[in-house]
């Protein structure tokens, strides 16, 4: 009995987060967690993402921005907070903890850092995975 009740707790634990299986499964993105948008980690982020769309857009690479409270996923679209807890919770990230995640595919984990990750070491991990 008990390990019945691991294996279903195992099993539900892993499950995608809903909001995220609305997307395109084979898609390659950057997940960003933050505070808010004003955590200076994130402006440098989002900074160093901006110096290269070109390199972005060839590789298919969207962005989630994840906050405490909502957060703004690749379309522009408002996430909610529910959300974005299910992200944090699915990808083991405190509350307000500042990572950056890269993903692929089903969004499997790839990279998984809590510095902002420059872009060129975003598209040698993308590009090793192709």
């Amino acid at each position: 009995m008990i390990i019945f009740l691991f294996h279903v707790i195992f099993l539900f634990q892993n499950d995608l987060p809903l909001v995220l299986s609305t997307y395109d499964q084979n898609t390659n993105a950057i997940i960003i967690f933050a505070k808010d948008n004003r955590s200076d980690l994130y402006a440098k982020s989002i900074t160093s993402l901006t110096k290269d769309p070109l390199g972005l857009a060839e590789r298919n690479i969207v962005i989630f921005e994840i906050f405490t409270t909502g957060g703004i996923g690749p379309g522009g679209e408002s996430l909610t907070e529910e959300q974005v807890a299910s992200i944090r919770e699915y990808y083991i990230i405190d509350s307000g903890d500042f990572s950056e995640i890269l993903v692929s595919g089903d969004f499997t984990e790839i990279f998984r850092s809590d510095l902002p990750i420059e872009v060129k070491e975003i598209f040698r991990n993308f590009d090793e995975v192709d």
